[in-house]
């Protein structure tokens, strides 16, 4: 079962808390991560609602299979994730690529490669 916001925000505060012990230690810069796939319609639900509640700025960064919003700063970065299935609509589906490349050998060449 998924958590609540506030369960969540309370085991951040712990691990602020953790932190705060040790002030001046130095940290490789930590990242949080949401992925909010293969959880059907409650993970298209979460993903729209930490889409509007994380802090600001955050930058869209598509692929072909994935949907991240990307968010933070030196000291916290700050990844969501979806499957871009469940967020956008296909409109027209990839292509495969067209080449046209002219022979670069001679046939007797080619022939002599032999099968791969």
């Amino acid at each position: 079962m998924n958590p609540k916001a506030n369960e969540v925000a309370t085991e951040l505060r712990k691990l602020a808390d953790a932190l705060d012990k040790e002030p001046e230690a130095v940290i490789v810069t930590p990242n949080i991560y949401f992925s909010c796939s293969y959880q059907g319609d409650v993970g298209k639900a979460a993903f729209l609602h930490l889409a509007k509640v994380l802090p600001r700025p955050l930058v869209k960064k598509p692929t072909n299979d994935d949907y991240w919003l990307k968010g933070g700063n030196e000291n916290l970065k700050v990844e969501l994730y979806i499957d871009r299935k469940q967020v956008c609509v296909l409109r027209e589906p990839a292509k495969p690529a067209v080449y046209d490349c002219p022979s670069i050998l001679s046939e007797a060449e080619e022939a002599a490669l032999g099968p791969f």
